[in-house]
């Protein structure tokens, strides 16, 4: 149907040109104003002529035309000032093409801004699972495909909004779920709102990702899907109480299960974690210090469980590093056991800052506490909490996925995954941890960092082995420019006699390689 002549059609409606053309009017007002205040300065020039005139005398005609000339200087001066002035006002009321929608067109253009990753990997992993040549179950040996495009919307100096949208492929039609078809799914999105209500806090509302410290525990919501996405969903307060210190209090979900309450005899099957994160810069000798409060719950099995920890880190003039980080637990592991464990996490280096390639080396030692087989309605066993991204390294992560009996590991101690209601998620406990390493820059863009690690059991069963086995890694990355990079990576994990629960059990290693190529944006 046609629109009567004259009136606006319904396209014009749609695309806002009614509102544009009041903005446009508006900039004529603007430039008719210019143009008057012109005509203004140029009256009143020619007004004062005749007046210079009839005062002057004979003697001050010289005096006189100086003036003039450089009235007319000055007068030309403004005239060019005011039409530059003009034209940056109608440049920036339409962009070049776009007519009177241009305007629109500017304005979002500065807000929004465009961010994302392109990662493809070549993988082969082999033995993962069972140490065992003569089985292919945990072999692997595929292409794993990963892309995410994130906007950002900055509509004021203190309120962003974030959008992030993701999608992560191991090989082709091998299933469904976030972490294995082409579904893009959403990955991030969040509200975030700087100095609320006119005071030092910031609030953070949706999904978002949590990381602190050097993620020990609290880093990855979602390691079951190996790092396709760490989010969680929930509200993150920030209190700045100084310029170097800070108080984040969040209540945030790792699982939402079903959307009713009725699971497991009306008590749900959420999995929360809300607690406290205490942040200070600077402080005298330590460096920097953290201190938590957190509280992780389980409502399917029972779960809850609060931890107290403290990290301080620095990262010194002369070269030197550290990052000392220990934490307790404490309430209830599942409906019927108690919880009472705890971990640390150690690690120092140096670097020769003055030496060629910069070499660093550095020591490690982590320990998480395992359950003892004499305690009776009592764990001992490390929650892992938010901790199961491959902090540890990608193989060991791998090899503490909750897979129940499929996983070796289980035939050492059958309680690794009681206390996980997650299938696939990398629950360390139970494990000493000894590393040491070394890392330089090969050439201007190469880096490589090599690591030995010896690993023991902290509980097994009566009369068995702790030796868990070698754990060797190595990388190469080379950083082709600011957005590109290259790396090769490889792992090997020897398994120690903790695994030869008989004669005739298989022994062979577990490795991993894979080449990676990435590009963010």
């Amino acid at each position: 149907m046609k629109a009567a002549h004259g009136d606006v059609t319904p396209l014009k409606k749609l695309w806002g040109v009614t509102k544009t053309a009041k903005s446009h009017k508006s900039k004529k007002g603007e430039e008719e104003k210019m143009v008057k205040k012109i005509s203004t300065i140029a009256l009143a020039a020619m007004l004062s002529l005749p007046t210079m005139a009839m005062a002057a005398d004979s003697d001050r005609v010289s005096d006189l035309e100086k003036k003039m000339m450089e009235m007319t200087e000055q007068f030309n001066a403004q005239m060019q000032a005011m039409q530059k002035e003009i034209a940056d006002l109608k440049s920036k009321k339409m962009a070049p093409g776009m007519g009177m929608m241009g305007s629109t067109v500017v304005d979002w253009a500065d807000k929004v801004s465009l961010g994302g990753q392109v990662r493809f990997r070549g993988y082969n992993i082999q033995n993962v699972w069972d140490f065992n040549d003569d089985s292919d179950g945990d072999n692997r040996d595929l292409f794993r495909l990963k892309g995410s495009l994130k906007a950002t919307v900055k509509a004021t100096d203190d309120v962003t909004a974030v959008i992030q949208l993701t999608d992560q492929t191991y090989g082709e039609n091998v299933g469904t779920g976030d972490n294995n078809d082409n579904k893009i799914f959403l990955d991030n999105a969040y509200i975030d709102v700087r100095n609320m209500f006119d005071l030092p806090v910031d609030m953070t509302f949706g999904r978002q990702n949590l990381m602190y410290g050097s993620g020990f525990v609290v880093f990855d919501g979602q390691s079951q899907y190996a790092s396709t996405s760490i989010y969680f969903d929930g509200v993150k307060l920030r209190w700045h109480a100084t310029d170097k210190t800070s108080l984040d209090l969040f209540y945030v979900k790792d699982q939402e299960n079903t959307t009713g309450n009725n699971a497991n005899g009306n008590a749900g099957d959420d999995v929360t974690l809300t607690g406290g994160y205490l942040t200070s810069k600077e402080c005298p000798v330590v460096g920097q210090s953290e201190l938590y409060v957190l509280n992780r719950t389980d409502e399917a099995i029972g779960k809850d469980i609060w931890m107290y920890g403290v990290r301080l880190s620095d990262k010194m003039a002369n070269g030197f590093d550290y990052s000392v980080e220990g934490a307790l637990q404490k309430g209830d592991a599942t409906k019927t056991v108690d919880q009472d464990a705890y971990g640390y996490k150690l690690d120092a280096g140096y670097t020769f800052k003055e030496a060629s390639m910069a070499p660093r080396l550095y020591l490690g030692y982590a320990f998480l506490s395992g359950d003892e087989s004499s305690s009776a309605n009592e764990s001992e066993q490390w929650d892992v909490f938010n901790g199961g991204w491959p902090q540890f390294g990608d193989l060991l992560a791998w090899k503490y996925l909750n897979l129940g009996s499929a996983n070796n590991i289980n035939n050492v101690y059958s309680t690794y995954d009681d206390y996980s209601n997650v299938t696939a998620e990398a629950v360390y406990s139970n494990f000493s941890m000894a590393s040491i390493g070394a890392s330089a820059n090969l050439l201007k863009n190469l880096t490589a960092n090599l690591s030995y690690a010896m690993l023991t059991f902290d509980e097994v069963a009566a009369n068995a082995d702790d030796d868990f086995g070698d754990y060797y890694q190595a990388k190469l990355k080379y950083q082709y420019n600011k957005n590109l990079s290259f790396s090769l990576y490889g792992a090997l994990l020897s398994p120690g006699d903790a695994f030869k629960t008989t004669p005739t059990t298989p022994m062979d290693d577990a490795t991993e390689v894979f080449w990676e190529t990435d590009f963010r944006f």
